[in-house]
């Protein structure tokens, strides 16, 4: 049996969580120097309302070695093999039956990095199998996101080219992508949210979508804006369906801020 462990950066729902059987890891968010961690025990609205009123920015912190070695040795209790898809490379050293794979993504990229981990697993893969695909795999999700406000990014050190931005008009609404390195790239400055939604979605019909997998949509506390943008998704002939919205967590959110939203999807 293989067990798939993953951290809270990839914006699973607990239920979710629960019925596929992963094991996530929470990480850390500091507001005003409090740390809180990005379990399911706080809602996603009670991050974005004290962020909203901190003096400074959120921070993140990944987990200790020691909380991955306790998953990792309950799993081998179990005599599960095991593979960890981290938001980053978060973990090293190495580990009996136990294989790491950077997801290069975060959120909903790295959410469909760990279905296909679970697809994978499911068909009778074996841990090796699967980690060996999820490292050629993970060059084909794409990720794509139309910010509200830079200063998260500035702030957070995330990308070069925020402190320019935010001299910017507050009209204008860059859009951003995540790398195959899992860096942050800027894309686009468009003007307002719904000029970004339509930039990222010229983005995907220009790559491609292989419609095996779901396209999400995704959104920092902005469901209104997630909505419009699934309506104006259908209304372009692109496949879409109804569930596939991620509210993302204060990992990510930390990072990008409120009002944010996103696709994330598996190209061609």
């Amino acid at each position: 049996m293989v067990k798939i462990i993953t951290d809270s950066a990839a914006d699973f729902e607990h239920s979710e969580s629960e019925k596929f059987g992963i094991s996530t890891i929470p990480l850390a968010v500091y507001i005003d120097g409090k740390e809180y961690k990005d379990d399911f025990l706080h809602s996603k609205e009670r991050f974005y309302r004290l962020a909203k009123l901190s003096k400074i920015l959120p921070k993140t912190s990944q987990p200790s070695p020691y909380v991955y070695e306790c998953a990792l040795k309950k799993a081998r209790d179990n005599g599960e093999s095991v593979v960890v898809i981290t938001v980053s490379s978060a973990l090293s050293g190495s580990y009996q039956r136990c294989y790491v794979i950077d997801s290069k993504s975060a959120s909903a990229g790295q959410k469909l990095l760990v279905n296909e981990a679970l697809r994978l697993r499911d068909n009778g893969f074996t841990a090796k199998e699967i980690a060996e695909h999820l490292l050629r795999f993970r060059s084909r999700i794409m990720v794509y996101a139309c910010i509200d406000d830079m200063k998260y990014l500035y702030g957070g050190g995330r990308h070069t080219n925020a402190a320019a931005l935010l001299g910017s008009t507050g009209r204008i609404k860059p859009v951003i992508s995540i790398t195959g390195s899992g860096s942050v790239a800027f894309e686009a400055k468009t003007i307002g949210m719904r000029h970004g939604m339509n930039h990222m979605l010229m983005s995907l019909k220009k790559l491609g979508i292989d419609q095996n997998y779901p396209l999400y949509i995704m959104h920092t506390n902005a469901k209104n804006q997630a909505l419009y943008l699934s309506k104006l998704i259908i209304s372009k002939g692109i496949p879409f369906v109804e569930g596939s919205i991620v509210s993302v967590g204060s990992v990510v959110g930390s990072h990008i801020g409120e009002g944010s939203t996103g696709i994330a999807f598996v190209k061609k």
